[in-house]
């Protein structure tokens, strides 16, 4: 197969630059979480009578979501009091550690008795209220074992009001007796100080086990909390707005908080790797690693779930595209498979070439985040080519951009169309958006903005938030559209929530310039400092102007310095180009970039705060230092 065209010596080759990367990740994840992080999950689901269909799948995804965010993660699948009481015991003797961070969850049946939450093990024997406290495992027990340890913070989930358990029983069992027992949920708990509790639906009621493998809430958390820079209250909110979303309004899960300090389930990249990083790392790289280390645990997962949360969590990253072929992988066998290729013929042939598809091209994914010299970033040219010729829209997408910024192959702008083209006709949403921005401004294809406009919106429709983006910058422009300014915004809004880092920079200047909407500085500069986490260079350069005049921001020469050269990297990166001397920076902001240039010896002249040759050359030679 064409899999096997690729030469030992280079497979070797990449894998040494592989284990290279991975001893990177392995140091930067060793100093990621400055705490100790310890999380107990229980999912209980077979139970004897009512038994529940998600629990079970519910604390296997919290598993994998906090082990992937650094928590050392006790599990208990189906447990009985015995065992549900020995791993909280477990648990809280691992606490004693200072600045450690618990989180206890907890999906299945739970019930109320005289005001106590309890939470019921498989086999629980309870025939009336008096019952409960003996077979069950009480709620304050496990808060008291958390408040009595040396936690800085202590986390709680409650995905246990799905209903009352014992509503099937016998009329003689629970005759008399119901009162109490919760049938209209749990009772509310006060937190303890430091503590936050989180219930999948507000106290009193009944929430969902869900239709699908999930319920609303865990699903909700799961993919709220690898995203980068949210706090532990953003993340529960994020849950809360997307449940009542998916349950029509009808279930709002509910907090109750005693916090006292902030925790980010995942902080934002260039604060988590900080102590991690050689000096100078740029945001873009930072996210690189942090991508790669993320994907290093889930890359075997089966669950459409853990990869879909990748995605979110990493939008643009460059496993996002191998997710998604995971994820069409895992349909069911009438699903139409999105690298059918009109060139091979039945099923077996088609599966055949789709397996190899894919292997090559999560080859060469892996070999793109290690590329560093031109022959690298050929050889993964030529593994997407392969992978492109036989079906697999993705890498066509891929090997169509590889032509389109010249990387591993000469730039050929023609033959980037014919690929993005074909990827489009296979229904790639990226590769529609690809091909509208080819239209749109006559590259490798005549222009022809009816087409372009045509694309974004099949693009946008999908969701894609490149799509969105071009979209939305068409509406901002009047370019083949009406001129909408609201309607720009509306379109930036939706990509930015699905961390486009272009649609950051476009709404970010709207609300500094106030164009389709009152000027809002305070969330431009946000967006701005979102993009250029992303390593997006026009939102680096603008967000060094507002430092270098103090709009919005504390007056600094030397953070507008530092971002002019964040600027300069991310821009040579992906082969574009910033003047940064045709802006009229302070002398001040001169004279500081003048002095960090020399700091890296790439400046020699004298510090004077004019934008010379030598200056400008400094500038150009950031990139290849």
């Amino acid at each position: 197969m064409a899999a096997r065209s690729v030469s030992f010596a280079i497979v070797l080759r990449a894998l040494a630059r592989q284990l290279a990367l991975l001893c990177l990740i392995v140091l930067a994840s060793q100093s990621a979480f400055a705490e100790s992080r310890v999380a107990l999950v229980i999912g209980n689901a077979g139970y004897t009578f009512n038994p529940l269909k998600n629990p079970r799948h519910d604390a296997e995804l919290m598993t994998r979501t906090l082990s992937g965010l650094g928590f050392e993660v006790l599990s208990v699948y189906d447990g009985g009091a015995i065992e549900m009481r020995k791993a909280v015991t477990d648990f809280g003797r691992r606490l004693q550690a200072p600045d450690t961070v618990a989180l206890f969850y907890y999906a299945g049946h739970g019930v109320q008795a005289d005001g106590e939450n309890y939470l019921i093990p498989l086999g629980a024997g309870i025939s009336n209220m008096n019952e409960v406290a003996i077979n069950a495992i009480s709620l304050s027990d496990v808060l008291k074992s958390m408040a009595r340890s040396n936690t800085r913070m202590n986390i709680v989930i409650l995905d246990a009001c799905r209903d009352n358990p014992f509503a099937a029983s016998s009329a003689g069992s629970l005759a008399g007796a119901t009162r109490g027992l919760g049938s209209g949920g749990l009772a509310p708990a006060v937190a303890p100080s430091g503590t936050i509790i989180g219930y999948a639906t507000a106290p009193g009621q009944v929430s969902r086990d869900g239709e699908g493998d999930h319920s609303p809430y865990t699903a909700a958390l799961a993919a709220s909390m690898p995203s980068p820079g949210l706090t532990v209250e953003d993340v529960f909110r994020n849950a809360r707005r997307q449940v009542l979303d998916v349950t029509g309004g009808i279930q709002t899960p509910w907090e109750h908080s005693s916090l006292i300090g902030e925790f980010y389930f995942n902080p934002k990249s260039s604060d988590r790797f900080a102590g991690a990083q050689p000096a100078g790392t740029d945001p873009a790289t930072q996210l690189r690693l942090s991508e790669l280390e993320a994907w290093e645990k889930i890359k075997d997962t089966t669950e459409a779930a853990v990869l879909k949360a990748h995605i979110a969590r990493f939008p643009d990253g460059l496993f996002a595209e191998l997710a998604s072929v995971k994820i069409a992988r895992l349909q069911t066998p009438g699903d139409i498979k999105p690298w059918e290729s009109s060139v091979i013929t039945g099923d077996i042939a088609r599966d055949a070439a789709a397996d190899d598809a894919a292997v090559i091209y999560e080859r060469a994914v892996k070999l793109d985040a290690a590329a560093s010299t031109n022959d690298d970033r050929a050889k993964v040219t030529k593994l997407y080519g392969e992978a492109a010729m036989l079906g697999l829209p993705s890498a066509m997408y891929s090997y169509g951009r590889a032509y389109d910024n010249g990387r591993g192959v000469t730039k050929n702008l023609n033959e980037a169309a014919r690929w993005y083209g074909l990827a489009a006709d296979k229904n790639h949403t990226g590769a529609m958006a690809a091909l509208g921005t080819m239209y749109e401004y006559g590259e490798g294809v005549k222009p022809d903005l009816a087409e372009a406009v045509r694309l974004y919106l099949l693009s946008s429709e999908a969701g894609d938030p490149a799509g969105l983006t071009s979209l939305g910058y068409l509406y901002a422009q009047g370019k083949g559209v009406a001129r909408n300014p609201t309607e720009a915004r509306n379109h930036y809004r939706l990509a930015v929530e699905k961390g486009h880092a272009r649609a950051m920079y476009n709404l970010a200047l709207m609300n500094l310039r106030g164009e389709g909407g009152r000027p809002n500085l305070s969330e431009g500069i946000k967006l701005l400092k979102q993009a250029t986490e992303k390593g997006h260079a026009g939102a680096t350069e603008e967000l060094a102007a507002l430092y270098d005049r103090g709009r919005g921001v504390t007056r600094s020469p030397k953070l507008a310095a530092e971002h002019i050269i964040l600027a300069q990297k991310a821009a040579h990166r992906d082969s574009r180009k910033i003047d940064a001397g045709s802006r009229s920076w302070t002398f001040a902001t001169k004279r500081d970039l003048q002095r960090q240039l020399a700091g890296k010896g790439l400046y020699k002249g004298t510090i004077h705060g004019f934008f010379n040759d030598a200056t400008r050359k400094a500038l150009l030679a950031v990139a290849e230092n």
